[in-house]
């Protein structure tokens, strides 16, 4: 690949669009009656968002990471739950996507 297609390629990548939908499931629920809301990006559940700057930080205890904190249609910082990531690994087969995005910077940091 020479270099004029990796420049288009990562070009390509800015055109990304992503989907967001709030939805929300029982199946990830302790009780099957409480459904639990979820965030997802082109039909990936959103498991963490890291927002710098955030209020909402990281530094919880066992309880927090257990049962989930932040709010997955807000604006910063978000952690889904082991207990929830647990069930969602009971459901049958799944994949782990992670993805990362600098949103801070301008395209004229990366030298594009």
């Amino acid at each position: 690949m020479t270099s004029g297609q990796e420049e288009t390629d990562c070009l390509n990548l800015l055109d990304f669009m992503a989907k967001y939908e709030d939805t929300s499931t029982t199946a990830l629920s302790a009780n099957p009656v409480v459904a639990v809301p979820l965030m997802t990006i082109n039909g990936w559940i959103l498991m963490q968002r890291k927002v710098t700057g955030s209020l909402l930080l990281f530094a919880q205890n066992w309880a927090e990471y257990r049962d989930g904190f932040g709010a997955a249609t807000g604006n910063d910082n978000y952690w889904l739950g082991l207990d929830k990531v647990y069930r969602l690994m009971q459901l049958g087969s799944v994949s782990l996507r992670v993805e990362v995005i600098l949103l801070s910077r301008s395209i004229e940091g990366f030298g594009l």
